[in-house]
């Protein structure tokens, strides 16, 4: 019987723990987005959420970073003529 507990108990943590997990898209005062587990601050006025309010796995966080958050290209140099 303890055995069987036991079992049921290990099952549900390892079913529940990836449906606790809340993912989100964070973008730096520099422009830079990460993928995050713990939800940016309100208050913080360097750090931006970006995307959907939450994300239920990180893969799908990672998507939404591909497309909402391009990384700015260098701006070309003109050449010189000489």
């Amino acid at each position: 019987m303890a055995s069987r507990v036991a079992l049921i108990a290990v099952l549900l943590l390892v079913t529940a723990d990836p449906a606790l997990a809340s993912w989100w898209i964070a973008r730096a005062s520099d422009g830079k987005c990460v993928v995050v587990d713990i939800e940016p601050a309100g208050n913080d006025k360097s750090v931006t959420k970006v995307g959907k309010d939450v994300y239920q796995t990180s893969d799908q966080a990672e998507a939404d970073v591909k497309r909402l958050c391009e990384e700015p290209k260098p701006a070309q140099q003109p050449e010189n003529a000489e």
